[in-house]
């Protein structure tokens, strides 16, 4: 019996640690499949080739080079897969992919975030991630929206399958995107430690000079991720709690406002806790996890995501760390949990008494084993929508 050929395309995913990680996902959910065990997986990463230099220089030139993780990172996670997945170096664009694909004699490709066509050679499996444009217009240029409009109406109508991350962003597509011909198949919510994250790296504390107990905030500083709101919460709980600090990671230039995260931090300045707050920028995933897990709680502000929480949310509850977050419709997707809180969107009142809550509860830690455990149910169900969307497409 032949064995299946599934090529993991990494194009779009390597320009932020959130595309890393899902890409990392996926893979994970196929192999937790009995029936990863007759497919080959190849990572199929693009870096190399004519396409990709000139891209480079491009940006060299210009002088708009982008802060982000990049392939070796993607390479470095991809590790822990061991010879259950190859590697492969290619050139960007959508011949590379169609060469490399014929090469390998691929029988399918996924997640595919640009469409390869309806007359692309070899089956592929289509993901949209999110219709923030819809939403919060003013986070985009008039010109972005179009082309954001444009990308999905071409996504949606040349793919024969689609993933997303929530029900919401299902949803969307039928509100947005009614012409959409894809079949839609929404991943359910499936968290997941690696196995490096549950060994205990005080160390990192240390580099950072941080030290517990503090609140941690893991998003990029976008505006619709809200951190004025999370920011003013702060000011109230740091009155009563002069011990407290607040953690930030992410990147800190947005795209419209590259002021953005400056101006947050003038309010905390005037009432004198400003030094409370640290903004640490874009940190490796590693120290990221680290600090999270030695947290009060991860607080998750956000007014959007494509996926319930957002991946903050996603790595907290792989690790049983509170988290107290939005009530904003994706995020209510999230399962029932103990340690997972809500509070009104755009509410700093509510937020604050929600923190000094976590404050006053007694911490419960959960075994490394029971962690892992959930961790490989949540994958295998995910594994399964995955491979029904493989199926669909064959």
């Amino acid at each position: 019996m032949k064995r299946l050929q599934i090529g993991i395309t990494a194009h779009d995913f390597l320009n932020w640690s959130g595309g890393i990680d899902f890409l990392w996902t996926v893979n994970d959910s196929l192999l937790t499949s009995p029936r990863s065990e007759t497919a080959d997986f190849h990572l199929i990463i693009p870096d190399s080739g004519i396409r990709f230099f000139w891209s480079r220089v491009r940006e060299i030139l210009t002088g708009k080079i982008p802060a982000r993780p990049g392939s070796s990172e993607l390479r470095d996670n991809f590790l822990e897969f061991g010879d259950r997945i190859s590697t492969h170096r290619v050139d960007t664009g959508r011949n590379a992919i169609r060469r490399i694909a014929d090469r390998l004699n691929l029988d399918v490709l996924l997640p595919v975030m640009h469409s390869l066509g309806r007359n692309f050679p070899r089956p592929w499996v289509a993901y949209a991630y999110d219709f923030q444009h819809k939403y919060f217009p003013d986070n985009f240029s008039a010109e972005r929206i179009r082309a954001r409009d444009r990308h999905f109406d071409d996504l949606l109508t040349e793919a024969r399958a689609v993933i997303v991350n929530s029900k919401a962003a299902a949803s969307d597509i039928e509100r947005f995107v009614p012409q959409a011909t894809a079949r839609v198949f929404a991943l359910p919510f499936a968290p997941a430690p690696r196995r490096d994250w549950l060994e205990p790296r005080p160390e990192i504390l240390a580099r950072y000079q941080i030290a517990p107990p503090y609140f941690i905030i893991c998003n990029q500083f976008w505006a619709h991720k809200d951190h004025a709101t999370a920011f003013e919460a702060f000011a109230t709980v740091a009155k009563s709690n002069p011990d407290v600090s607040l953690v930030c990671t992410g990147l800190t230039g947005g795209a419209m406002d590259p002021d953005y995260a400056r101006g947050l931090l003038e309010p905390l300045e005037r009432v004198g806790i400003k030094n409370r707050v640290q903004i640490l920028g874009l940190i490796p995933k590693r120290d990221q996890i680290e600090l999270l897990k030695h947290s009060c709680a991860l607080i998750q502000p956000t007014l959007f995501e494509g996926g319930p929480g957002g991946g903050a949310v996603y790595d907290a509850v792989s690790l049983g760390v509170p988290a107290i977050v939005s009530d904003i419709p994706v995020n209510r997707e999230l399962p029932q949990d103990d340690r997972i809180v809500f509070f009104p969107a755009r509410n700093p009142g509510t937020l604050a008494a929600r923190m000094e809550e976590q404050l006053r509860a007694p911490r419960v830690e959960i075994e490394p084993e029971a962690l892992q455990a959930s961790g490989r149910q949540r994958r295998a169900r995910c594994g399964e929508v995955l491979w029904s969307a493989i199926d669909f497409v064959l």
